[in-house]
């Protein structure tokens, strides 16, 4: 066993070496950038987690990578199952597990964003944070900063989005009504309290489930906006990002479990979000309600 004060690192990767090879590159610099300060609080090992991959991945991060506690499992696991057996791994890996940040490979990183959250992780105990998100193309400017969602009719509203994010003093967190998974840090005593993600439930897009229920039971959720993360949008689900879809693309948005307008997890999630029968019937239509409108419009809108 490991007797070194740990956070672990976990990646779950599947099929795209180019994409892997890319984000492992620049999480692997800010890791060792961290790690090599002698003043750390921590060290940070990083669990990649592939998830049965037969383009040669498993094999060049070996190469490429030998520091990596590398995983590979059968193909079947999705993003939840994943992150789940990357968590297992570092519970019975690292004796003096501090947390866990879960992070994928379709995103970059500047050289000081581990520096940067876990600054925040040290100053904000007990809490699960997230990581505000920018483009590549215009670095300065927030995609996400935290999300605001009405506890009752689901209306929501994006903290911060649009916003130059030097405007904000270094430190700044806000508090969140749930967390992306690009960058979450979870305490490890969170596991033993609340479980781990739900892998039956959210096979996939999981990654808020367990921050709601961690919520539940006392845990603050914050956003720190020093450790952004550059996502990648041209990786992301494509009928997530398509303006203009048919009818048959419709009606996959709403069923395959790789989008995030499927109705499963509107259910699931408006579930975890709520608290009691009543908050549930109203949520659950409310958001419903909005999933169902924003894919109708993509529907009805004209080309351009």
């Amino acid at each position: 066993m490991d007797v070194e004060k740990v956070i672990s690192l976990i990646i779950p990767i599947y099929n795209r070496l180019e994409v892997t090879k890319q984000g492992l590159f620049y999480i692997f610099q800010s890791v060792m950038l961290y790690n090599s300060n002698v003043c750390r609080n921590y060290t940070v090992k990083i669990i990649v987690v592939d998830d049965g991959s037969t383009d040669g991945s498993y094999e060049w991060i070996t190469k490429a990578y030998p520091e990596i506690n590398l995983i590979k499992s059968k193909g079947d696991l999705w993003w939840t199952g994943a992150v789940n057996m990357g968590i297992k791994h570092a519970l019975n890996t690292f004796e003096n597990l501090e947390g866990v940040i879960l992070q994928n490979d379709d995103i970059v990183v500047n050289i000081d964003w581990v520096d940067n959250l876990i600054a925040a992780i040290t100053n904000n105990r007990n809490c699960l944070i997230g990581c505000a998100t920018s483009t590549q193309k215009n670095k300065e400017i927030l995609t996400y900063g935290g999300r605001k969602m009405n506890a009752w009719f689901a209306t929501e509203e994006i903290i911060n989005g649009g916003v130059n994010r030097n405007r904000f003093p270094v430190g700044h967190v806000v508090s969140s009504f749930d967390l992306y998974g690009r960058g979450l840090y979870i305490p490890v005593e969170v596991f033993s309290k609340v479980g781990l993600f739900n892998n039956k439930r959210f096979k996939h897009r999981g990654d808020m489930d367990l921050p709601l229920r961690a919520k539940k039971v006392g845990y603050d959720l914050l956003v720190c906006y020093d450790a952004v993360v550059y996502e990648l949008p041209e990786f992301t689900y494509s009928l997530d990002i398509k303006q203009k879809i048919s009818i048959k693309e419709a009606m996959y948005l709403l069923t395959d479990f790789r989008s995030s307008n499927n109705l499963k997890l509107i259910f699931y999630y408006s579930l975890v979000a709520t608290n009691n029968p009543i908050q549930f019937i109203v949520f659950f239509s409310s958001n419903l309600f909005y999933n169902l409108r924003r894919v109708l419009w993509r529907v009805l809108t004209p080309f351009n």
